[in-house]
C-alpha cells in the first residue's frame, strides 16, 4: 500500500486515536486502584469513632454519677522544734548579738482599775525560780535576737524540750494534764482586757503560759499571752500601797517574757521596773514592802526582785546599776543565813517557809554551792518533805512553791524524794476544771494566785534547762565580745560578779 495513499493517513489516525483512549483508560484503572485503599481506610476509621462515640456518650447518659464522699481530717500541726537538749550546746557557740531596741507604742488598753490583792502582810508570799543543776551543759545562755522563737535558757520549753524533761527527771503524762487543765481554765477566766485581777496575779498566769513555752504564735493560748503582755507592759512599773510585790512580779514576767519572744515593747515596760526595782535595793541588798529604805527588810518581798533581776539580766536589759543590785543581793542572802540551815523572813534564822526563798535566790544568782544552800536544802528536805500534804488550809503553798524549785536545782536523791511525794499530792488535789484552791486567807483569797503557784511547780521539769550560772555566763559573755582574753588573766575581774 502507498504510504501516501488517502485512506492509509486516515486509518493511521484512527489508529493513534484508539492507542491514546487505551492508554488513559489504563491511567485511569491504576489510578482507582491506588485511591481505593486510602478512602476505605479513611471511611472505616471516621465510621469506627462514631460508633465509638455513640457508645461512650450513651453509657455516660445511662449509668449516674457515682456520689462523692467528702471528709475532713485535722492535719496535726507540728510545732517547730528546737534541737535535742544535747545538741543546744553546740548551738550556743554562736554569737548573739543583743537586739535593737525599738520605740514601740504600747497599745493603750482601756481597764477598770483593781485593787492589788494583799501581799503585803503575809510572811509566805509568792515567788518564781529559775534553775541550777550539776552540770555544766549550759553556761553560754545569751540573749536570742530572733522574736518568738524558743532557745538557750527557755529551749526545754517546746513540746519536744518539754517531753524530754519530763522523762528525764520524773514527770509523768498526769502532771502534763494537770498543767494543760490550769492554762485552760486561767486562759476562761481571763478579763476581756487581758488581765486576772491585778498586775501581781497576770504576772504569776503569764509566768504559767510562758513556763510551758507559750507565745503570741501559739495556736491554742497565742491570743491569752497577748493580750496579757499588752496589758502587764502599760502596767509596769508598778505604782501603790503593794507595789513592791506587784512591781516585782511584773517586771519578772515582762522580762521573761521579752527573753522568750524579743518582742521590742516589752523591753521598755521591763527595763522601767527595773530601774525601779535596782533604785529601791536597800543599801544592805534588802527590799521592804514599796521599796522603803528602812532597817525592816521582807526576805518574801525581795525575792520577786531578785527573780526579775536575774530574768532582766538574761534578757539582755540595758538597765544602769543592775550588776551591783545583784552582788549586793547575793551578800545580802548570805548575811541573813542562819547556821543550822534557816533564812529568816524579816531576821536572821527565823526560818519557816522563808528558807526556800533564800535558798532559790542564791541558786538562780549562782550561788547555789554554797555552804548556806546546802545547809538550807537540807532543811527544806527533812523538816518540810514530811509536812507536804493538802489540808486546804494554805499554811505552806507558798512555801512549796520555793521548795520545789530548791529541790530541783539541788537534783540527785534530794529532787527525787521530793519529786515522788510533791506530784501526786498537786495532781490529786486540783479540781476537775483546772484550779486549786486552798481556802486560806489572804493573798486576795483567790483561785488563780493557789493555781498559779501549783501549776508552776509542776512546770517545774522544763521551766529552765540545767545550770545557769549568772557568773560564768558573765565571764563568756564578756570574751565573746572581746574585752578579755581567752586565757583569763584577771584583769578583766570586775565584769564578774561576786
Amino acid at each position: 500500500m502507498d504510504p501516501e495513499d488517502p485512506v492509509h493517513e486516515i486509518e493511521e489516525e484512527q489508529y493513534m486515536a484508539e492507542v491514546e483512549q487505551i492508554l488513559l483508560a489504563y491511567r485511569q484503572q491504576k489510578l482507582r486502584e491506588h485511591l481505593v485503599g486510602p478512602i476505605v481506610s479513611f471511611v472505616m476509621h471516621i465510621v469506627i469513632l462514631l460508633l465509638l462515640t455513640v457508645f461512650v456518650v450513651g453509657k455516660a447518659q445511662r449509668e449516674p454519677l457515682p456520689e462523692i464522699e467528702v471528709t475532713m481530717e485535722e492535719v496535726p500541726i507540728k510545732e517547730l522544734e528546737p534541737p535535742a537538749i544535747e545538741e543546744i550546746e553546740q548551738m550556743e557557740d554562736e554569737v548573739l548579738d543583743e537586739a535593737p531596741a525599738m520605740d514601740v507604742d504600747v497599745p493603750d488598753v482601756p481597764i477598770e482599775n483593781t485593787a492589788v490583792a494583799a501581799l503585803e502582810d503575809a510572811s509566805e508570799e509568792a515567788p518564781e525560780s529559775d534553775d541550777n543543776f550539776d552540770m555544766d551543759d549550759m553556761l553560754d545562755i545569751l540573749p536570742t535576737k530572733t522574736p518568738l522563737q524558743l532557745r538557750g535558757l527557755y529551749g526545754g520549753r517546746t513540746a519536744k524540750g518539754r517531753r524530754a524533761n519530763r522523762e528525764r527527771f520524773g514527770g509523768n503524762a498526769r502532771g502534763e494534764d494537770a498543767v494543760l487543765r490550769a492554762l485552760r481554765w486561767l486562759k476562761k477566766v481571763q478579763a476581756a482586757d487581758g488581765s486576772w485581777e491585778n498586775e501581781a496575779f497576770t504576772g504569776l498566769a503569764l509566768l504559767c503560759f510562758l513556763a510551758h513555752g507559750e507565745t503570741p504564735q501559739s495556736e491554742e493560748f497565742g491570743m491569752t499571752v497577748q493580750k496579757a503582755m499588752q496589758w502587764l507592759s502599760g502596767k509596769v512599773p508598778v505604782q501603790g500601797a503593794s507595789h513592791g510585790y506587784a512591781n516585782g512580779i511584773a517586771t519578772y514576767a515582762l522580762a521573761e517574757a521579752y527573753g522568750m519572744t524579743q518582742i521590742p515593747f516589752l523591753r521598755q515596760s521591763m527595763e522601767a521596773g527595773l530601774e525601779v526595782i535596782v533604785k529601791g535595793q536597800q543599801s544592805g541588798g534588802g527590799y521592804n514592802y514599796a521599796y522603803g529604805q528602812t532597817e525592816r527588810w521582807d526576805l518574801s518581798v525581795a525575792g520577786w526582785q531578785y527573780q526579775a533581776l536575774k530574768a532582766g539580766y538574761v534578757a539582755g536589759a540595758n538597765v544602769e546599776g543592775i550588776d551591783a543590785a545583784i552582788s549586793k543581793s547575793k551578800k545580802f542572802l548570805k548575811d541573813v543565813a542562819y547556821a543550822d540551815g534557816k533564812f529568816g523572813y524579816s531576821s536572821p534564822g527565823s526560818g519557816g517557809n522563808m528558807t526556800g526563798v533564800g535558798t532559790v535566790a542564791l541558786q538562780l544568782l549562782g550561788d547555789g554551792a554554797t555552804k548556806e544552800v546546802q545547809a538550807a536544802a537540807n532543811t527544806i528536805l527533812y523538816e518540810r518533805l514530811p509536812g507536804y500534804h493538802w489540808d486546804n488550809s494554805g499554811s505552806s503553798l507558798y512555801g512549796w512553791y520555793y521548795d520545789t524549785q530548791a529541790m530541783f536545782n539541788q537534783s540527785g536523791r534530794s529532787w527525787r524524794q521530793w519529786n515522788d511525794k510533791f506530784q501526786k499530792v498537786l495532781i490529786n488535789a486540783q479540781d476537775k476544771e483546772g484550779w486549786w484552791k486552798t481556802g486560806a486567807g489572804g493573798h486576795g483569797n483567790s483561785k488563780v494566785f493557789d493555781t498559779t503557784l501549783c501549776c508552776l511547780q509542776l512546770e517545774v521539769y522544763y521551766r529552765y534547762l540545767p545550770t545557769f550560772d549568772i557568773n560564768k555566763i558573765r565571764n563568756r559573755t564578756a570574751k565573746r565580745k572581746g574585752l578579755i582574753e581567752e586565757e583569763d588573766n584577771g584583769e578583766f575581774d570586775d565584769l564578774i560578779i561576786d
